[in-house]
């Protein structure tokens, strides 16, 4: 389990690494993968490490999860597969 200290140390590198290529804030990055990835703590993030909920597949892999859809404004249960990373860099660079 992931603490808001040891998550935000171990995803400094990648977020620094992501800025040189991207030239997209390290700070906003790692906000955004602190809060949709419950600081690392999430299923997606541990299972996949996937911090930022993104579907679809990743060279061919990915994994299924319950989520909530919205249809004509009523929420649905499904299951949808999401993006499967081979590490938090590949995340953050697909992000």
């Amino acid at each position: 389990m992931y603490t808001d200290k040891s998550f935000l140390e171990k995803l400094k590198p990648y977020v620094l690494a992501d800025m040189k290529a991207s030239g997209i804030l390290a700070s906003l990055t790692a906000a955004q993968a602190f809060i949709e990835s419950n600081k690392g703590n999430s299923g997606l993030a541990l299972n996949c490490y996937n911090l930022f909920g993104i579907k679809g597949t990743y060279n061919g892999q990915s994994q299924k999860f319950l989520t909530t859809e919205y249809i004509n404004g009523v929420a649905v249960k499904v299951k949808a597969d999401f993006r499967k990373y081979p590490s938090w860099a590949e995340s953050i660079a697909d992000h």
